[in-house]
C-alpha cells in the first residue's frame, strides 16, 4: 500500500537536483566540498525505500520488525536499507536490549518527504477505491510531529475562519485570540523564545488532500496536546490519527469544526 504513492517523476526529479548541482559546482572552486548526491538519489529513487520513509513519518522510533510488516519487505532488505539511511543521518537509533529501534531523524526530512508526496502524480481515486487503511490515512495522519490529511486540512481552515491565524501571503501569525483559544481548549502556551523562531508557525502542503495543513512549533504542539489529552488516537499500526468520542465532542465546542 505504501509504494503506490510514488512515480518515474519522483526520480527524475532528484536526477535533475543533481545535474543542477554539479552544473554549478564546475562554475565554481575545484576545492569546494561536495555533497555525495549520488547516494540520496539512489536511496531515495527507490520505491522500497520511499516506503520506509513514509511510514516513519510518524516520529515514532519502530524496530525492523515493525517496519517489515509495514512494508513487506524481507526484514534483511529493511536492514539493509536503514542501515543507508543512518550513513546519510536521515534516521536517528536507539538500542534497548535486544532490540533496535529507529525513527527520522529531523523535521527536514519528514519535509522532504512529504515534498515528494506533493510532487508525485495523485492517482486518480474515489473514496469508494481505498480500502479501510487507506481511508484513516485519508482523513487523519501525523506528518511526523503534525496533524495532517482531512483533519489537518479542516484544523487549518478552521483556525483562519475563526481569526485564530491571519495569512499574510505564505505568512501565517498565530494571532492573540488564537493564542487565548488555544490555551483554554489544549491547554497550550508558547515561550517568547518559541514565538520569535523562524519555525513557530508554518504551513504544510498536504500530499492526500492537496491543501495547507499547520506545522511548526504550533502544529507539533497541537497534534500532542490532542494525542495527551486523548482527542486523538491512532487506529491501527500506520500513522493514522482518528477522533475518540470525546475529540469529536472537543472539535466541535472549541474549533467549530465538524468532525
Amino acid at each position: 500500500m505504501l509504494m503506490r504513492h510514488f512515480s518515474p517523476l519522483v526520480m527524475h526529479f532528484f536526477i535533475r537536483i543533481k545535474e543542477k548541482y554539479i552544473e554549478c559546482i564546475r562554475g565554481n572552486i575545484n576545492d569546494m566540498q561536495t555533497a555525495d548526491y549520488s547516494m540520496m538519489s539512489e536511496i531515495i529513487g527507490n520505491p522500497q525505500r520511499l516506503g520506509m520513509l513514509v511510514f516513519l513519518m510518524d516520529g515514532r522510533f519502530h524496530t525492523v520488525s515493525e517496519v517489515t510488516k509495514a512494508t513487506n519487505l524481507k526484514s534483511n532488505t529493511v536492514s539493509l536499507y536503514l542501515s543507508h539511511f543512518e550513513k546519510i543521518s536521515w534516521l536517528d537509533d536507539y538500542f534497548q536490549g535486544r532490540w533496535h529501534y529507529y525513527r527520522l531523524a529531523n523535521s527536514e526530512v519528514a519535509s522532504l518527504i512529504e515534498k515528494i508526496l506533493v510532487l508525485s502524480p495523485k492517482k486518480k481515486i474515489t473514496y469508494f477505491n481505498l480500502n479501510e487503511e487507506e481511508k484513516l490515512l485519508h482523513t487523519g495522519r501525523s506528518c511526523y510531529s503534525h496533524l495532517a490529511g482531512q483533519l489537518g486540512v479542516q484544523l487549518l481552515h478552521s483556525m483562519k475562519t475563526l481569526n485564530w491565524i491571519k495569512q499574510d501571503g505564505s505568512a501565517f501569525q498565530l494571532t492573540d485570540k488564537g493564542q487565548s483559544n488555544l490555551n483554554n481548549a489544549l491547554e497550550i502556551k508558547f515561550s517568547f523564545q518559541e514565538q520569535k523562531s523562524w519555525d513557530f508557525i508554518l504551513p504544510c502542503m498536504d500530499w492526500s488532500e492537496r491543501q495547507l495543513h499547520l506545522k511548526g512549533i504550533v502544529g507539533k504542539k497541537i497534534l500532542g496536546a490532542m494525542l495527551d489529552k486523548e482527542w486523538l488516537y491512532r487506529p491501527n499500526r500506520t500513522r493514522a490519527l482518528a477522533l475518540t468520542y470525546k475529540g469529536k465532542e472537543k472539535f466541535g465546542e472549541f474549533l467549530q469544526i465538524r468532525a
